[in-house]
């Protein structure tokens, strides 16, 4: 189940735009149990593969990983499915 407190608890976030001009904010699952520390990585593979080859795939234009912070840090920036650093 997913922790309805996701936002507060995740540590990264991703903004994805999409070719209709809408965009979407999605948070990072950064456990892999309840009682497990967060795992920044894991979270950061876990957005990536949402992007790449999961629901998303092909529907986004760009989309942004920072850290869930309030002036969190760009962590990785995709282009048309192309990640640019």
């Amino acid at each position: 189940m997913i922790s309805p407190n996701l936002p507060s608890s995740s540590l990264t976030k991703c903004i994805v735009y999409f070719y209709d001009g809408n965009s979407c904010t999605f948070y990072s699952l950064d456990k892999t149990h309840k009682r497990s520390k967060p795992n920044k990585a894991l979270g950061i593979r876990r957005l990536d593969k949402m992007l790449l080859l999961g629901k998303l795939k092909g529907s986004w234009e760009t989309a942004i990983i920072y850290e869930n912070l309030l002036n969190g840090k760009e962590i990785a920036k995709y282009k048309n499915g192309v990640r640019l650093f």
